[in-house]
């Protein structure tokens, strides 16, 4: 094992995590604690498979 932390086998591809995050923000103009947390989550979901993806392509 390479210690790097790996992403659940049914989590999101990069694409479709980026396609919640463009959901989420789409005509938001205020944006409330809880929306933020959430907008965090979905972020760290993104970059978890952005990662996940480089390295089964390496």
């Amino acid at each position: 094992m390479n210690g790097t932390p790996q992403p659940p086998h049914d989590a999101p591809s990069a694409t479709a995590a980026n396609e919640a995050i463009r959901h989420f923000v789409a005509g938001r103009t205020s944006w409330t604690p809880e929306e933020l947390a959430e907008l965090d989550r979905l972020r760290a979901a993104w970059r978890a498979a952005v990662r996940a993806e480089v390295v089964r392509a390496a």
